[in-house]
């Protein structure tokens, strides 16, 4: 029987049953005294209203949600809402002695019930996690019956979380689950290196895959096909895959992919961009998001949070600039909207499909959570908004790994970064002037220099969201894009529909500047091939010194025909190839790896002409990014290349490793381990 797989015992079951029928009979009486046009004539016909509002959303939800699943989604859960209203409306018309003025009202009672749930389940400390479970029942009907004999595997993604800075966190309080796991030894916390590029499509990628190979950036330019490639652009997310989908991935065997920027070759792949531009791929209907708008309040709940959210952003915004806080971006109405999606509705969406596959057994399960990267991102990476949203999360990871107790596998947790970030006010802040424009006033000629725009990761994933809906409907989807385009303002403000690539404008001698955080990349397109050193200083005489003397820049990279790879600095040079330095070592603050990941780079078919990094100060921490963020990844210098792991301590950490693609190699070894052991 399916009442029998229910996650709790019938006792707790029909406990919180009684509890939140308690509450909303007393929510209700309450909202009398408030609402005018509520009226009660008696403590009976309350009690009897809530039971009647029950049974209406336990009938007729789940059929109304399976048929307006896509416009749910859309609109965000919105319409949802609506359903909430239209039960009560009709619970007025049913139950004597309930009744209800006008529909107005009828919104005003859902959201003073949920409120006053929400306030009275925090007061008395009950589980939260039983909406969870209560959301994923429905669908436990197809759990296996038995456990399967061998244990599951679930990697959970912190997108751009330094060690440093999760130990900061642990140490001030932010992360109480994390400090429990650690200090009775369940979980052994270490730093490892994800190599560069520091960002999530190289380092993801080579994580599942074990290879990141010509991926030398977030986005880059390859001369042959005159393309600008973005790694959040649908399009070339999946043209990514598939350069990689003949090695084997972690996700291979009854994998699931949530929340990813690739999806792995997973058996089942939700919110992840890889596999959103091929709409073959689309179920007609989103149903993998249907249980989450089953519960009645699950969603109005996550509205209130989104809400607080929303306001605890503007409210931060106003206090940065009411005490100067630096360094500090410009934080726009649009970044509150792209913060409250990816720290509230992203979080629990992943965290909701984390549990529900869970519980349908699939054997290895790779999610991410995106809010810390974008928050740390225009906040900085150690400002009080970064570390709530540290505080959110770790509540997900207790209630995730909690859920796993119940589920039809014994799990095994890992929970990494991909990368870390660095910070520090903007180059445009310090020097009064962008990278493209300083290198302008360098070339004597008539050239034009295209800015390839900025690396925000976040709209990737509200992009697979909202196509995740509108997938199977083609003709909503092109009506919206037409919308879309209408209202659209600013340059890469509202940018979250993948529009149809646009060819780069340019002439025979047009320069490409591709900047990602503390890195940039630069293309003389004037050649099919990448030019050399030699070649460079022939045709711009002057640029590499005026480049590497500017005190904003830390070093460049090109390549010469005559000592291979050079790393030049103001005071020095290091000979990749040769192994030698002559002068001072400009890689001498940005790590001890830094030579390893440059020599790697160096080899890549489609790494600049110049890659140029930005100077980091190692008694400051500071480093400054070439695009308007605080907080960044993407190239050396800082945390952004120390990435964590937490593990179970029985894990044996065999080496440490200077890559995402050796990272692969670890986990690869701990999954085949766990898969080879029997449960008896």
């Amino acid at each position: 029987m399916i009442f029998n797989r229910f996650p709790y015992p019938t006792f707790r079951r029909i406990r919180h049953i009684l509890i939140v029928w308690a509450i909303e009979t007393i929510g209700l009486i309450i909202l009398d005294e408030w609402l005018p046009g509520l009226v009660l004539t008696s403590g009976q016909s309350a009690v009897v209203a809530v039971a009647m509002i029950g049974l209406l959303n336990a009938i007729l939800r789940p059929l109304f949600l399976w048929l307006t699943i896509t416009i749910t989604v859309l609109t965000f859960g919105l319409f949802s809402f609506l359903f909430n209203v239209a039960v009560i409306l009709i619970t007025s018309r049913i139950v004597p002695g309930f009744i209800l003025q006008d529909g107005v009202t009828a919104i005003w009672v859902v959201l003073g019930l949920t409120l006053i749930n929400l306030l009275i389940s925090n007061i008395l400390s009950l589980d939260e996690n039983d909406s969870y479970y209560r959301s994923v029942i429905p669908r436990l009907a197809i759990t296996p019956q038995h456990k399967p004999k061998s244990p599951g595997f679930v990697i959970i993604q912190i997108d751009g979380l330094a060690r440093a800075v999760l130990q900061e966190a642990i140490s001030l309080g932010y992360m109480p689950t994390v400090t429990r796991w650690l200090q009775i030894n369940q979980y052994t916390l270490r730093e490892w290196d994800c190599g560069l590029p520091s960002q999530t499509s190289a380092s993801q990628i080579g994580i599942l895959y074990g290879n990141n190979e010509d991926i030398p950036a977030f986005r880059w330019y390859e001369k042959e096909n005159q393309k600008l490639i973005v790694s959040n652009h649908l399009n070339d997310t999946a043209m990514l895959e598939k350069r990689f989908a003949n090695y084997p991935s972690l996700l291979t065997e009854s994998g699931t992919s949530i929340s990813n920027m690739f999806s792995g070759g997973a058996e089942k792949s939700v919110i992840t961009m890889s596999n959103l531009a091929d709409i073959r791929l689309f179920p007609k209907r989103s149903g993998y998001f249907l249980n989450f708008f089953v519960n009645p309040y699950n969603f109005i709940r996550v509205i209130f949070l989104m809400i607080r959210e929303f306001f605890r952003e503007l409210s931060q915004s106003m206090w940065q600039r009411i005490t100067n806080v630096q360094p500090r971006v410009r934080r726009s109405f649009l970044f509150a909207i792209e913060r409250t999606l990816s720290a509230v509705l992203l979080r629990e969406l992943t965290t909701h499909l984390v549990i529900e596959d869970m519980f349908h057994g699939y054997q290895t399960i790779y999610a991410t959570f995106v809010g810390y990267d974008v928050v740390a991102h225009h906040t900085g990476i150690h400002s009080p908004a970064s570390l709530e949203v540290l505080r959110g999360l770790d509540k997900q990871l207790e209630r995730i790994t909690r859920a796993s107790q119940d589920s039809a596998r014994d799990y095994q947790f890992i929970f990494l970064s991909d990368h870390g970030q660095s910070q520090g006010h903007t180059f445009r802040q310090l020097y009064d002037i962008k990278l493209e424009q300083f290198i302008e006033l360098l070339i004597s000629e008539n050239l034009e220099i295209v800015d390839s725009g900025s690396s925000q990761e976040t709209k990737g994933y509200v992009n697979s969201l909202i196509q995740s809906a509108l997938g199977p409907h083609n003709r909503i989807k092109r009506t919206a894009k037409k919308l879309y385009d209408q209202i659209k303002t600013g340059k890469n403000d509202l940018v979250y529909f993948d529009l149809p690539p646009r060819s780069l404008a340019h002439s025979a001698a047009d320069i490409v500047l591709c900047a990602s955080g503390s890195l940039a990349l630069l293309y003389f397109t004037n050649a099919h091939a990448r030019l050399t050193l030699e070649e460079i200083a022939h045709q711009f005489p002057g640029l590499i010194e005026e480049l590497v003397s500017h005190p904003g820049i830390g070093f460049i990279l090109v390549k010469s025909i005559q000592h291979g790879g050079m790393v030049i600095g103001a005071g020095g040079i290091n000979y990749l190839d040769l192994n030698s330095i002559t002068g001072q070592n400009p890689l001498k603050n940005y790590g001890p790896n830094a030579h390893i990941h440059l020599l790697r780079l160096n080899q890549f078919l489609h790494i600049g002409d110049i890659l140029i990094q930005s100077v980091y100060d190692p008694f400051t921490g500071q480093c400054a990014a070439f695009e308007d963020l605080v907080g960044h990844h993407g190239g050396l210098g800082g945390f952004q290349t120390q990435a964590f792991i937490l593990h179970p301590g029985e894990f044996i950490w065999t080496k440490e490793p200077q890559n995402a693609t050796e990272m692969h190699q670890i986990l690869k070894e701990w999954q085949t381990e766990l898969f080879n052991k029997s449960i008896s």
